[in-house]
């Protein structure tokens, strides 16, 4: 098998090796949310023991890496097709196509949270309009600035500080593509990442403040910025020719990287740790982009595109079984909880796709 038969070479395809890391890392988080309502989190970090999916937060690291890899490319491909256009223009187009793909499954996973608190907590009318008026800036998904309101979906913190922060990036990337990508970009995201490291010794943390920010805000706007560069180094990555044994070379090194993530997911290490997410996911999303390892090209099937599919349905739908199995089912075990909440996830995530794929939502 050639290089080109190993990789995508339509990059507007979708890539399969990419959208499987996305379901891996959203299992992370998952399950990782399993632990935190349903086992309980441990009493301290440290040490080598096993724990599920303790450190599975960090699923979202590479959701921002993401992010920013392929607002990248967009904004090449913008570059290319426009060349120089009006920033602001060329900004609300941007950010109106990102909202359209987010919007209805946002909004769907937002009620059925809404109508799981509604049970849960019994709710009569008056408190029902008054968490609906409240609810508004999570509704929107303006909560990370701040509007710290009532949050049904409360994983939507994602989808905030990911369109704040591309609102914020994007005008500046898009005029000044190369200077902001290849120099600004890393190190904008290194002294982030350094104050967050020096103060917090951590990146988890939805609902810390730090001056102005939430501590994710800083998270969010360092690993879309890191994504940015990935992008670029990818793209240079995709153009070499690899010999056979140089592809074993980056297969072994990116299952390494998964079994350290692994590792690390599943063991009490140290919330430091959580740092070295980054530029294991820039590796992987590197090598999968450029279609560098032997298992590359095994990949881009239709199973792994599906999997990439269900990646946000499942992410947005998880809060709703949460608060119903914490709530009806607290007598079950562990495992039975989370087998019922994956099982309920993955039908409702199902269900949705095929509702939208009918629709073209």
């Amino acid at each position: 098998m050639n290089k080109t038969d190993n990789k995508l070479t339509d990059k507007s395809s979708v890539n399969g090796q990419i959208e499987l890391l996305r379901f891996l890392f959203c299992m992370a988080v998952l399950f990782f949310h399993a632990e935190k309502y349903f086992l309980g989190e441990p009493s301290s970090l440290g040490g080598f023991k096993p724990y599920f999916f303790v450190h599975g937060a960090v699923g979202v690291e590479f959701f921002f890496v993401c992010s920013g890899f392929f607002m990248a490319r967009s904004i090449k491909r913008d570059i290319a097709r426009n060349g120089a256009v009006d920033i602001g223009d060329s900004t609300v187009k941007f950010m109106l196509h990102k909202i359209k793909s987010i919007a209805p499954v946002h909004i769907t996973f937002y009620v059925l949270a809404f109508i799981s608190l509604i049970i849960v907590r019994s709710m009569g009318m008056k408190d029902i309009v008054k968490n609906a008026v409240d609810g508004i800036p999570s509704f929107f998904l303006i909560q990370m600035l701040g509007f710290k309101g009532f949050s049904p979906n409360h994983v939507s913190w994602y989808l905030s500080v990911m369109l704040i922060a591309m609102l914020v990036i994007y005008p500046f990337a898009r005029k000044y593509y190369s200077v902001f990508v290849k120099v600004a970009a890393p190190v904008i995201a290194l002294f982030i990442l350094g104050y967050l490291f020096l103060t917090y010794g951590s990146l988890s943390g939805v609902m810390v403040r730090t001056g102005i920010f939430y501590k994710s805000m800083l998270r969010g706007f360092a690993e879309i910025l890191t994504g940015l560069t990935t992008y670029e180094i990818a793209e240079y990555f995709s153009k070499k020719e690899f010999k056979k044994s140089e592809r074993i070379l980056i297969t072994l090194l990116n299952l390494a990287i998964l079994a350290g993530c692994g590792t690390y997911v599943m063991f009490t290490l140290s919330a430091n740790y959580e740092f070295l997410v980054i530029p294991a996911a820039s590796i992987l999303m590197i090598t999968s982009y450029s279609g560098a390892g032997i298992l590359s090209g095994y990949m881009n099937n239709k199973f792994c595109v599906l999997l990439g599919k269900l990646t946000m349905p499942v992410y947005l739908s998880q809060v709703t079984f949460i608060n119903l199995i914490g709530h009806f089912g607290t007598e079950l075990s562990f495992p039975v909880q989370t087998l019922i909440l994956a099982t309920c996830v993955f039908a409702v995530s199902g269900i949705y796709l095929g509702i939208s794929s009918r629709f073209h939502l």
